[in-house]
């Protein structure tokens, strides 16, 4: 389970461990956006930091309806209190938690400045 809070921009924003070569890892804020069809965006920089693979480049499609193509890297995060690999973008300086994610969990979140998010495993369908 994973918890966190809505700020003052009613930003969903919610702390996860990535997990990098050589051991190299840290704790980040990231925001959740719904619209984000893949698993997670993070900044450029940090990826080079942590020294992730390099995995291939993705096509992210950006609110105004305008494509960009950016490196996907791989990664391996704490979700679900166990690590996990995943697909993470490098652009920008923004953390992001798309909907490649949270595919497979509950999204619960009291919209309001200092409201309540909570993130939780579903059940595996049988």
């Amino acid at each position: 389970m994973h918890y966190g809070t809505v700020n003052n921009d009613l930003d969903a924003v919610v702390s996860l461990i990535i997990l990098g070569d050589d051991g190299a890892s840290g704790r980040f804020d990231f925001i959740i956006d719904t619209g984000l069809s893949e698993a997670m965006v993070i900044p450029q920089y940090l990826a080079v930091r942590l020294n992730l693979p390099p995995d291939d480049s993705a096509v992210l499609r950006m609110g105004d309806g305008t494509a960009r193509v950016v490196a996907r890297y791989s990664a391996r995060i704490v979700w679900h209190d166990r690590p996990q690999g995943v697909h993470v973008a490098g652009m920008g300086g923004e953390f992001l938690i798309g909907m490649g994610l949270l595919s497979g969990s509950n999204v619960n979140i009291d919209a309001v400045p200092g409201g309540s998010v909570t993130i939780t495993e579903l059940p595996a369908a049988s």
